[in-house]
């Protein structure tokens, strides 16, 4: 298992490709190196729970986002979106302070990885990628209360069960069965509900 400082070197090794790779000159290698110091970043920040890491490599997510774009680099736009949102949901649980803006960001990027990884041409993928959803809508609903909070819990019950669907038309039975257990308590309590 690595230690945060494990990624110091890497980041560092990232930032120091920016004096060439600059963003005039070389968008997409500008674009790469900036979002590769981002991860590096944002793993030291999950290990070591630190917030501020997190929000630098949110920053350098989305300065990367300026150049990688859906329509000309779509597989980079959309690795970098689902790093976006990663990124933002382990914010939102090293502050635990209640807010849901950062989860909601999260949502909307997960989302824009759907755009391009549909259950429809990769439910494998896409399965994963509506659990990361559920469990972000779930999260909201933990923050709220009364009829937002149940609205939102039904939004994830829902976006699990499309999950659980992807997941097991995409052939991925054993993460499906994973998903399932986790999840199960979690849906029944809310179909007891309605």
């Amino acid at each position: 298992m690595f230690a945060a400082q494990d990624f110091i070197g890497a980041e560092a090794a990232h930032r120091a490709a920016l004096d060439v790779r600059t963003r005039v000159a070389d968008p997409r290698g500008w674009a790469e190196s900036t979002a590769s110091a981002g991860a590096a970043q944002s793993f030291r920040g999950i290990r070591s729970r630190d917030a501020a890491l997190l929000e630098n490599a949110v920053h350098d997510y989305r300065a990367a986002l300026e150049v990688y774009t859906r329509a000309d680099t779509p597989t980079e736009w959309a690795e970098v979106q689902n790093n976006l949102a990663t990124a933002l949901v382990w914010i939102a649980q090293v502050r635990g302070d209640g807010s849901v803006a950062e989860l909601e960001d999260a949502e909307r990027s997960f989302a824009n990885v759907l755009e391009l990884t549909s259950p429809e041409t990769a439910p494998a993928d896409a399965g994963v990628v509506l659990y990361n959803i559920g469990t972000v809508q779930e999260r909201i609903g933990d923050r709220l209360s009364g009829a937002d909070q149940l609205t939102r819990y039904r939004q994830a019950s829902a976006t699990y069960a499309q999950a659980l669907d992807a997941l097991r038309r995409g052939g991925r039975f054993s993460y499906a069965s994973d998903v399932e257990r986790r999840v199960s308590p979690f849906m029944n309590r809310i179909a007891q509900v309605d």
